[in-house]
């Protein structure tokens, strides 16, 4: 079904049925034209597929085309020009002035903890990164699933800077149990190379899931769907299917 069809259904987030459109998981934004064929879509009401979720969207795109450590992948290279118009729109001035104020002089540090030198960086809205993720561990689920998160279940997000401040015993069962059996598996591609994921579930539970995603090839995040943990610190996995 297109994306700007209004039809009848639950609503893959909130669970709301009534009116709702499709939402693309990823956001569509990330991928240069002409775009793939085969992108996901799952249906949103008007509240959570709107104008705010849309500049949610926008804001990560950007922030991702920003990142030095992904300036030479071929999607990035291809979004770029989208992004510089986006930023030149005066009708998005709010957007530039959010980049703007969030420029800061990075301290680069070596392994040793030496400071070799300051450089102008962008620090980004780690918060809002995480809520687009979030959205996208949601999405998925519904369409692997074909069922929203069951209620009382927590959509968990970890960039990979998060996930190396878990408690080292955490880490390393999830690194056993978790990562490396993802990593082992083929890896659901769109976009040459700009959206990858992998996924599994805990065969106790299965509406526990894990979810590794990678964008643009080098820009990762670990998803969890779990039960209602303690300030969200996931919980001990058993065995993932």
């Amino acid at each position: 079904m297109p994306a700007n069809i209004n039809t009848v259904r639950e609503c893959a987030y909130c669970g709301a049925v009534g009116i709702v459109t499709r939402d693309h998981v990823p956001p569509k934004g990330i991928f240069p034209k002409p775009r793939p064929a085969n992108l996901i879509t799952v249906p949103a009401c008007r509240k959570c597929h709107s104008q705010q979720t849309s500049r949610d969207d926008e804001y990560f795109r950007n922030t991702l085309n920003v990142r030095e450590d992904l300036s030479q992948h071929p999607g990035v290279l291809k979004v770029q020009p989208v992004v510089l118009r986006s930023f030149s729109n005066p009708n998005k001035s709010g957007m530039l002035g959010e980049f703007l104020k969030s420029i800061r002089l990075i301290e680069q540090v070596t392994p040793a903890g030496i400071i070799i030198k300051n450089k102008l960086g962008f620090e980004a809205d780690m918060v809002r990164i995480r809520r687009v993720v979030q959205r996208i561990v949601i999405g998925l689920f519904y369409h692997h699933r074909q069922h929203r998160i069951p209620v009382g279940y927590d959509a968990l997000v970890f960039d990979e800077d998060s996930v190396q401040k878990w408690p080292a015993n955490v880490l390393d069962i999830y690194n056993e149990k978790v990562i490396k059996p993802l990593l082992a598996q083929n890896a659901f591609s769109l976009g040459n190379g700009v959206f990858s994921f992998r996924f599994g579930f805990d065969t106790a539970d299965p509406n526990t899931t894990y979810w590794i995603f990678l964008f643009y090839e080098r820009a990762g995040f670990l998803g969890l769907t779990v039960p209602p943990v303690v300030a969200g610190a996931p919980g001990t996995p058993t065995k993932v299917g």
